[in-house]
């Protein structure tokens, strides 16, 4: 298929980013009288430049923009790879875009590197393909290598060596830098570790790391389908057209027998299972959460405010939503954070904002950087911004300035013929409309101040975010609890894990090739698999034990979709109900009764899965191996939990048979001391199937003996017993 489209205008906007979609800078030079609309104007018609396209054999597509005036051509080689978790190898994309060019079966690294040195030409890998530019008539030599780059790179181990040693440096050194921290950590927070844009690259994930898991995940997603050939620059289309099909329309890619695990993912050996993002934003807090990473003797305090968005390229509101940012706080001087933090408070230097469009999952984040007496005010004032764009109409002023500063950046992005390209491989990419860059003037020039409004009730959260410090815990930390309500502030390290309060668990290293995924993968098969557990709508289990003496009756409660509930009775005397309906909860006692907030509402979402190992990825938890230990003379695999709360646990499960063992958790007192709960699993049987562990012992601020009286399977649970509505 040939298509003839017209060139576009770019907006590296560094405040919405629309990921691949507009890339408009943000940065404004000179101050705008706020008091003077700048006059209205039609909005001139887009004339883009000229590509034309087509698929190789293989399925690849070309991209051409011929510009002849200057005898430079570049290529870039894109597939189209979607976010995938990483999991215990997080850094494995990162040093496989390192080591690209580091070698193929035809030339070393240095080779490889005297040939494009000798044809004054650039060449630089990434995570999903390459770019590469030289002068005219160095081109056909240079696409040459591109090809065989593409096609048999071979990642030898010394080079593999040597990135990873130079990546280690580079997560060692994140310590020492707060903005490095507050990137990673934002990132954590607002996506989840268990979403791959949430993960994080540690010293530990680069060690498990090996050669063979990064040259198997170049040789499962560089395949010619998913790939995309874009070559700008004085060449013709029919010269393209020959050049490509002579170097790739054969190319078939690397094939890479896939299998399936109890979970139904595809895994790759070497590379394990490979689990994309499914598309849908991680969920929001419930309320307002703050987290703290310490930084002792630090005199400034790195603020974030952050939370996930719904929010796609091809979105009906993006450009809303771009126009909205502006105004917010997209880099130019006269939007409302610089002028609140900077010029009336005198609060920071600079305050910022974004708004990213992403197909997978999109995000805002806004922050500055103060001293630490005013660190608390500086979040107030954040929070309140935000809110006050959802509860006006921004002025005619505003919306002229921010529509005049975005249409100019548009325009200047005209300028570089590259733009054409990009323009056309986004348009594949997040399935825009034909006319998409040909309107967007018109299309910016139609927003209203009504518009902006709706963009930002739909797209800002200010009660369901995490702020985010990073600073000398000491100095902020109890100021920052009043923003906390009933959540208890989180304290997190460099990697956006909770920090522990007992000593880290000695622990042998875990087999070669043994992940967390692999051991869950094990308990559920050793529990009765995957489809027995998914036979399984409702869950009623009964125990018997004593407390200070008394007999007490337990019962827990799940029912598909996502509902719990949870008695606890001495004789008829009720101790303690908790009822969770998906939505919303509810917790009863001695003491009255209240709504579940904060960390027990995400607690009783997860209780509310009758086997939780087959849901971490919904619920937005991401496990860690953490090695082998003994538990009474038993070898078994820690496995470490986040949430997307931010908490965090540790279960064991037996390396023989693979049932778990033990659970170890920190759990919140009043008194705002923490507790390490231990729970203890034994006496496995069998009900409709599935093994339950019949007798529970915990230990922890109350021993505990929990014996199995009855463990019912789809017997019908009545909905009474999870809400009172």
């Amino acid at each position: 298929m040939n298509r003839q489209r017209k060139h576009m205008k770019s907006t590296p906007l560094q405040t919405l980013a629309l990921a691949a979609t507009l890339m408009i800078p943000v940065s404004m030079i000179a101050q705008v009288d706020r008091t003077q609309a700048p006059p209205a104007a039609p909005a001139p018609e887009v004339h883009l430049g000229q590509y034309k396209t087509s698929l190789l054999p293989n399925g690849m597509r070309l991209i051409i923009v011929e510009n002849h005036r200057t005898p430079v051509v570049s290529a870039q080689v894109r597939f189209d790879i979607p976010p995938v978790n990483q999991g215990d190898l997080a850094g494995m994309q990162e040093l496989a875009g390192e080591l690209l060019t580091s070698g193929t079966v035809h030339y070393a690294k240095e080779e490889l590197d005297e040939r494009i040195d000798g044809l004054g030409a650039q060449l630089s890998g990434s995570s999903n393909g390459l770019y590469a530019t030289s002068l005219k008539k160095n081109f056909p030599a240079l696409m040459q290598l591109v090809q065989e780059v593409i096609t048999s790179a071979t990642y030898p181990e010394a080079e593999f060596e040597k990135a990873r040693t130079r990546l280690l440096s580079q997560v060692q050194a994140r310590s020492d830098d707060p903005d490095q921290i507050a990137e990673v950590v934002g990132h954590a927070l607002t996506y989840g570790k268990a979403h791959p844009y949430g993960e994080v690259t540690t010293e530990a994930s680069l060690k498990r790391l090996a050669r063979n898991n990064v040259y198997a995940y170049y040789r499962h997603f560089f395949q010619p389908k998913q790939g995309y050939l874009v070559l700008v620059g004085d060449i013709s289309a029919s010269e393209g057209e020959q050049l490509a099909a002579k170097l790739f329309g054969n190319w078939q890619g690397a094939p890479m027998p896939v299998a399936k695990n109890a979970q139904g993912q595809e895994v790759v050996q070497d590379l394990g299972p490979v689990v994309p993002a499914n598309g849908t934003a991680p969920a929001l807090p419930r309320s307002i959460r703050v987290a703290m990473v310490d930084r002792p003797g630090s005199a400034q305090s790195v603020i974030k405010v952050v939370f996930p968005v719904q929010l796609k390229p091809n979105d009906p509101m993006a450009i809303e939503a771009q126009v909205l940012n502006t105004i917010l706080g997209g880099g130019v001087f006269n939007a409302r954070l610089m002028q609140n933090l900077r010029e009336d408070k005198g609060y920071t230097y600079g305050a910022y904002s974004s708004l990213d469009a992403d197909r997978w999952c999109g995000a805002f984040s806004g922050g500055c950087s103060v001293r630490n007496a005013v660190t608390d005010s500086a979040v107030a004032e954040l929070l309140k911004e935000i809110k006050h764009i959802q509860q006006a109409p921004v002025t005619a002023e505003e919306l002229a300035l921010a529509k005049s500063y975005m249409a100019g950046s548009f325009a200047r992005s005209l300028e570089d013929p590259r733009t054409v390209a990009r323009f056309a491989l986004n348009t594949f990419l997040n399935d825009l409309s034909e006319d998409h860059y040909e309107t967007y003037l018109k299309r910016l020039d139609a927003v209203t101040a009504a518009d902006v409004q709706r963009a930002a009730a739909r797209f800002l959260h200010p009660d369901s975010c995490t702020v985010l410090v990073v600073g000398d815990k000491a100095s902020v930390a109890k100021n920052l609890a009043a923003l906390a309500g009933a959540n208890p502030v989180l304290d997190l390290d460099a990697n956006g894990d909770v920090v522990r309060i007992d000593p880290t668990e000695g622990a042998s290293p875990a087999p070669a090739g043994m992940t967390a995924q692999a051991v869950l993968d094990a308990y559920i098969k050793a529990i009765g698999g995957k489809k027995a557990v998914e036979k399984i709508k409702d869950l009623k289990k009964e125990y018997a034990t004593t407390v200070q003496g008394m007999e007490a009756t337990l019962v827990e409660y799940n029912k598909v979709p996502g509902k719990y509930g949870m008695e606890m009775k001495v004789g008829p005397m009720l101790l303690q109900q908790i009822m969770y309906d998906g939505k919303r909860g509810k917790i009863k006692g001695m003491m009255g009764e209240q709504e579940l907030e904060g960390t027990q509402l995400d607690e009783a979402a997860r209780n509310a899965y009758a086997v939780p190992e087959l849901h971490y990825a919904d619920m937005g938890q991401v496990a860690q191996l953490m090695g082998v230990v003994d538990i009474n003379g038993v070898k078994a695999y820690r496995v470490n939990v986040n949430t997307l709360a931010g908490g965090r646990f540790d279960d064991y499960y037996d390396a023989a048979t693979g049932l778990k063992l033990r659970r170890k958790e920190q759990q919140a007192q009043e008194d705002g001391g923490m507790v390490q709960i231990i729970t203890d699993y034994t006496d496995y049987k069998p009900v409709e199937g599935v093994l339950f562990p019949h007798t529970l012992h915990q230990g922890g601020a109350m021993e505990m003996t929990l014996k199995a009286t009855v463990i019912s399977v789809n017997k019908g649970i009545p909905a009474a017993v999870f809400t009172e509505e």
